[in-house]
């Protein structure tokens, strides 16, 4: 019972926490137990191999998976256990939280992102499809090559939102997932929710562009029609331009809106900071 009891304060004296009377009589018991020298041995070597790697080169995750292969080792030898530090659990556990927060928040700021992006989308288009109208009272023709350009920018503007919000939904909540099953992974979710935001702003970037370029060309086809359809049209571009113009600031906005997001996350992840904290 008297050789348990000391095994389980083996990593306290390793870590210096043992004191006084306690301390006198762990060392009495070193002299006599060659296990415990071991043990003890072999605790300090391997606070020595955690001390040579570099700051950053080992994270509290590598750290806790360090502690659990020598352990398995122990465990197939028949050796005592190594006691895992609390504080190294406690920092892996914050982390963790941190990680899922963190990626909660990127995601419900991408969503956000995505639903001002697309009622500008919406505004846009609406702004275009009255202008049709418009220029369909003065040829047929103008009103159905500005149908077909709204149809085009309609369409863009559709596939725009549906990409977003799947990155915004979909695949960060794979990340959430991730980092949740495993600690490891939990380390990486920074790098993989910046991209992620990064990716949500690209796409919302590239449809705007693409929606300029649709209205741009549904504008060059009624101009043709004739001078005065050609003026109304005009006109009518330039408002769903103005529009279209809107649709791209937010679409830049929003991307910076949610790399921001998931850069603060980043920050939690390494200091282990969460709500519940």
């Amino acid at each position: 019972m008297e050789h348990e009891k000391w095994l389980e304060r083996l990593s306290d004296y390793v870590d210096g926490l043992l004191k006084g009377e306690e301390l006198k009589q762990f060392e009495e018991h070193l002299k006599n137990c060659e296990e415990c020298r071991r043990l003890v041995e072999n605790m300090r070597r391997l606070r020595e191999r955690v001390k040579e790697v570099a700051p950053g080169q080992l994270t509290p995750e590598a750290k806790l998976r360090l502690y659990e292969r020598l352990n398995e080792e122990r465990a197939k030898r028949g050796e005592a256990l190594l006691r895992i530090p609390q504080a190294l659990l406690d920092e892996v556990a914050a982390r963790a939280r941190a990680a899922a927060q963190a990626a909660k928040e990127v995601a419900e700021e991408a969503a956000t992102a995505a639903k001002e992006v697309g009622a500008a989308g919406v505004e846009a288009a609406t702004t275009m499809g009255k202008g049709a109208l418009r220029t369909g009272e003065k040829t047929a023709g103008i009103a159905a090559a500005a149908a077909e350009s709204a149809v085009d920018v309609a369409k863009e503007m559709g596939k725009t939102a549906v990409d977003v919000g799947k990155i915004a939904t979909v695949e960060s909540a794979e990340v959430v997932s991730e980092a949740i099953e495993s600690p490891l992974k939990a380390a990486a979710t920074p790098a993989r929710l910046a991209a992620k935001g990064m990716k949500a702003g690209a796409r919302m970037m590239t449809g705007g562009a693409k929606t300029m370029a649709s209205s741009v060309k549904g504008a060059a086809k009624v101009t043709k029609k004739g001078v005065e359809a050609a003026a109304t049209g005009a006109v009518e571009s330039a408002k769903a331009a103005k529009k279209v113009t809107k649709v791209s600031k937010k679409t830049t906005e929003a991307g910076a809106s949610v790399a921001k997001a998931a850069a603060k996350g980043a920050k939690k992840v390494v200091k282990g900071e969460d709500e519940e904290e």
